[in-house]
């Protein structure tokens, strides 16, 4: 593949290529990558390549000038483009890095490695980044990052969970609460952002997920007395849904503690809740023909239309904070938020809204039909002890 010097060896990444591929199944990956290398043909030179590896990346070896500028606009392309599979477009996104290629065999696999990881920042920075002089911090970057990994499957083992609370309440200081996890290990408390990239990424979100549900039921079960009636709600990651056990292991977890599902909402996303997935469509089914009320997470972020909200089969919606935050001042914030809750008021859904921080906020949200409120004006999370709901 790689012969001499003076080669340009380039990592595409499709950041969204893995996720999809659970919701379409493999042959939809096949016809991605496919597609995406006939895009990227006009562009290669005379002895440029674009070669297919395994995962959610594309290596390309370009031996031209300019190589960044021309990897770049390769990137822009794709990105400004969409890709159909059975009529339905999807939602792919693309970054790049590239660097240098001394010839040398033993040199390859750390190349590689260090563009895999590059790729993954190009996808969040939205530009495509060079492996020039940064060989060392890259390979401290990938170290740092496979030792946070062991961490995280260690704690999964030894379920070492921590439960925090955050209040959802209504006017009336009413409500539930919602479980958010940490991770304990030798160095502290893991906060979601540092392992919930790496539990989608390596495919343990169903395990994480299971193991809150059943941490949360343990203490309901232990705690009779202090939380007499007391409400919570878990979400689920969109992994976990398209594992075709979950919502069975889920219920089963509830009868084994005898907890009525009553006592707890399921939180899923707006993408799931618009899926296409067969997989996904039956477990939420399952778990509301068993008794789980179903809270929509993040609404009004991308999947929603009015078709899509007219069969939407859940029971409360939470508006993403994105429309919340700036409501004082931006008249159109608030105008979706009361177009959000006059819909819902149509379809006996509840409304909670999130981030909610200033007086200003909780007067406005209530006034526009607002059922329920969430963020650090109500509560911050706090460790699981009985809520005062």
């Amino acid at each position: 593949m790689l012969q001499g010097t003076g080669q340009t060896v380039c990592c595409l990444r499709m950041e969204n290529l893995e996720f999809l591929s659970r919701h379409y199944g493999m042959l939809m990956r096949v016809h991605c990558k496919r597609s995406v290398c006939r895009m990227l043909q006009p562009f290669l030179q005379e002895n440029e390549s674009v070669f297919q590896v395994p995962g959610s990346e594309l290596l390309l070896v370009l031996r031209g000038p300019e190589t960044e500028a021309r990897l770049q606009h390769m990137v822009n392309l794709l990105n400004s483009r969409k890709i159909y599979w059975n009529n339905t477009g999807l939602d792919m996104e693309y970054g790049a890095a590239w660097g240098a290629y001394d010839g040398r065999q033993e040199t390859l696999q750390p190349l590689l490695g260090q563009l895999s990881w590059l790729s993954e920042q190009s996808c969040a920075n939205h530009r495509v980044m060079a492996l020039t002089q940064s060989l060392e911090a890259v390979s401290d970057q990938t170290t740092e990052r496979v030792l946070l990994l062991q961490k995280v499957r260690k704690a999964l083992e030894n379920g070492d969970l921590v439960l925090y609370a955050q209040p959802i309440l209504n006017a009336q200081g009413k409500g539930y609460a919602e479980v958010l996890a940490r991770l304990k290990s030798d160095d502290g408390i893991m906060t979601p952002d540092q392992f919930i990239p790496l539990i989608a990424q390596f495919n343990l979100s169903a395990r994480f997920d299971l193991q809150v549900v059943e941490a949360l039921l343990r203490w309901i079960a232990t705690h009779p007395t202090t939380a007499p009636g007391a409400r919570f709600s878990v979400n689920l990651m969109p992994l976990t849904l398209l594992n075709k056990e979950s919502a069975s292991r889920i219920i089963g977890l509830f009868r084994r503690y005898g907890i009525t599902p009553e006592s707890v909402i399921i939180e899923i996303t707006e993408e799931q809740a618009f899926s296409n997935s067969e997989i996904s469509t039956q477990n939420i089914a399952q778990l509301r023909n068993f008794g789980f009320r179903i809270a929509i997470d993040d609404f009004g972020t991308g999947y929603a239309n009015y078709e899509r909200l007219k069969r939407l089969r859940a029971d409360i919606i939470k508006i993403d904070g994105c429309f919340i935050k700036d409501i004082m001042t931006d008249s159109l914030d608030a105008m979706i938020v009361k177009s959000i809750t006059d819909l819902a008021k149509a379809k006996s859904l509840c409304v909670v809204a999130e981030f909610v921080e200033t007086p200003e906020q909780r007067e406005l949200l209530l006034s526009l039909g607002v059922n329920y409120l969430q963020g650090y004006l109500i509560g911050r999370p706090r460790p699981l002890e009985a809520p005062q709901l």
